[in-house]
């Protein structure tokens, strides 16, 4: 970690909630441009699958609905990252000076890496869920899950390691 004045990962965490908005602005977006009108007074209910199947094409209305679930996983996924981001910053101030100092050496918790895997890994795993339509190469979407669930849970574990030392 650098010797700034901001926490990078920590400011990952409300720049990953911002990602997780980008799906459901796209699938606004894939309505929009199909005629569907949202209304704003009412959004969500406007926007609710009942309120839109039949008002444009099949396949726009699948897209939409993968587009939709990917913003809602996106979201669903944001407290095992911020754990993990909070986990890693938590045991990378511990190993330093004790509790509470910023680090000066290195990136002890591999804190850069981690969330750099992570944007990757859910970005590749919200373009496969919006695109992909069939349910066999639907499994590479789960992959990325998986993956990124994985990430996620190693990072906590090297911080359970730190801090129960």
């Amino acid at each position: 970690m650098s010797s700034s004045t901001l926490n990078y990962p920590l400011l990952s965490i409300p720049a990953y909630y911002i990602f997780s908005l980008l799906p459901h602005m796209y699938a606004g977006a894939i309505l929009s441009s199909n005629g569907y009108k949202v209304n704003n007074a009412n959004p969500k209910a406007s926007l609710s699958p009942s309120a839109v199947q039949g008002k444009v094409p099949d396949a726009v209305y699948q897209k939409y609905q993968r587009a939709e679930n990917a913003q809602s996983n996106n979201l669903e996924q944001m407290p095992l990252y911020a754990a993990a981001i909070l986990a890693s910053v938590i045991a990378e101030r511990a190993t330093v000076k004790g509790l509470g100092h910023a680090a000066t050496g290195g990136d002890v918790m591999g804190l850069s890496s981690f969330v750099a895997s992570w944007f990757m890994v859910r970005t590749v795993y919200t373009v496969a869920y919006v695109q992909i339509a069939d349910h066999t190469t639907s499994f590479f979407r789960s992959t990325m899950w998986a993956v990124g669930s994985g990430l996620a849970g190693y990072q906590i574990y090297k911080a359970a390691q730190i801090l129960g030392q």
